[in-house]
């Protein structure tokens, strides 16, 4: 999570609930009680089984080096998906040929994150790791054909569309009855296995990746002091840095749910590396979804104190005869029926303590004709 200076009420939120639980079968460390190593067995594919190297934690690995997780599994790297500022994620095979993907942590993120994602490992709308790489602060995803970012342009029927959005629905939901907001939602977090076939394509799951960021939140708390989330898909209090949660994630994932339909990514704005775009995607925000009201609901909600106030004010006023507001609810287009409308409706709320839940989404007429 990457944000200023968050109170001693939200660190609470942040690592007290969640360092109770078990570690179950995986493990923060790198050894048994007993001292035997495990996952720090390094090799290159080319040497024989028992030379083993030890590489320091951040170092990038080659294609060919084995890693041995926790559980015995040995992983070959083939590639380096990502590179994140010393924390890459890398695409593997196992010994049974099925592939993998290996995310470097920091050493506070892994231990943190660690239990979160056993707590959740048996979901099927959530991708909770299979195993660890604990010398390395690794953990070990299945690997999936594609995200939603991609997967959305392909020509998709409007009930292979709910589908995938009722499942994301549901990870979230499994997320939230839990307390734990998952504070960075967007496209390229919606985890897609499919096929395509001679009938079309068939998908086969749906999950809700990168909990790495998710937070226990009790109720009543919040967490303050953070731009959480891309700032493409973030919602209104969370571009100001006000008290964010659950409705905030059902805020960004009303954009993906336009984003599915539209294939556009309503909030994006080209310009320059480094350029602060937090002003402009606001006024778009307060455009598209703020009703009469709303803005000074918002305020209330974030605090009569809060430093935005004034901006956001001036932002309302802005609007008029020769800056005419677009309102979602008018915008026409054959992929917006009315009741997909009222469902975006209802999680845009600028209040974030009117929008619906993710079980209320769940729920909403929209997904009524979608087959299990």
């Amino acid at each position: 999570m990457r944000g200023s200076a968050v109170s001693s009420a939200a660190l609470t939120a942040l690592k007290q609930p969640l360092s109770r639980l078990g570690r179950a079968h995986l493990s923060t460390t790198s050894s048994h009680s007993s001292g035997a190593k495990l996952g720090g067995n390094i090799r290159k594919a080319s040497t024989v089984p028992h030379s083993v190297n030890h590489f320091p934690h951040g170092q990038q690995f080659e294609p060919g080096v084995i890693l041995k997780g926790y559980s015995g599994r040995e992983y070959t790297i083939e590639n380096v998906l990502q590179d994140r500022q010393d924390r890459q994620v890398y695409l593997a095979r196992a010994n049974d040929e099925k592939k993998f993907v290996l995310k470097s942590l920091f050493e506070t993120e892994y231990n943190y994150a660690l239990p979160l994602q056993l707590r959740f490992n048996h979901s099927p709308y959530l991708r909770a790791l299979r195993d660890t790489v604990p010398d390395q602060r690794m953990f070990v995803n299945e690997y999936m054909t594609d995200h939603l970012l991609n997967f959305a342009f392909k020509d998709i029927p409007l009930s292979i569309q709910k589908r995938v959005l009722r499942d994301t629905l549901r990870g979230l939901a499994a997320l939230h009855n839990q307390n734990i907001a998952h504070l960075d939602i967007k496209a390229n977090n919606i985890m897609i296995d499919y096929r395509e076939t001679p009938q079309g394509i068939v998908v086969d799951r749906v999950q809700l990746s990168d909990l790495e960021d998710s937070t226990h939140i009790p109720p009543g708390q919040a967490l303050r002091g953070l731009q959480v989330g891309n700032q493409f898909w973030r919602s209104p209090e969370a571009h100001v840095q006000g008290a964010v949660g659950k409705p905030s994630d059902i805020f960004s994932l009303a954009l993906v749910f336009i984003f599915m339909r539209l294939k556009m990514v309503i909030f994006r704005i080209d310009s320059a590396p480094g350029v602060d775009l937090t002003k402009p995607i606001l006024e778009r925000q307060i455009s598209t979804f703020a009703e009469e009201d709303d803005v000074e609901a918002l305020i209330d909600y974030l605090g009569r104190r809060h430093p935005w106030v004034d901006e956001l004010r001036r932002m309302w006023d802005s609007f008029g005869a020769e800056n005419p507001r677009r309102p979602f609810k008018l915008w026409k287009s054959d992929a917006l029926d009315p009741d997909f409308k009222d469902l975006i409706g209802k999680m845009t709320n600028f209040d974030p303590r009117k929008r619906i839940t993710a079980q209320e989404a769940l729920d909403h007429v929209w997904f009524h004709d979608v087959p299990e």
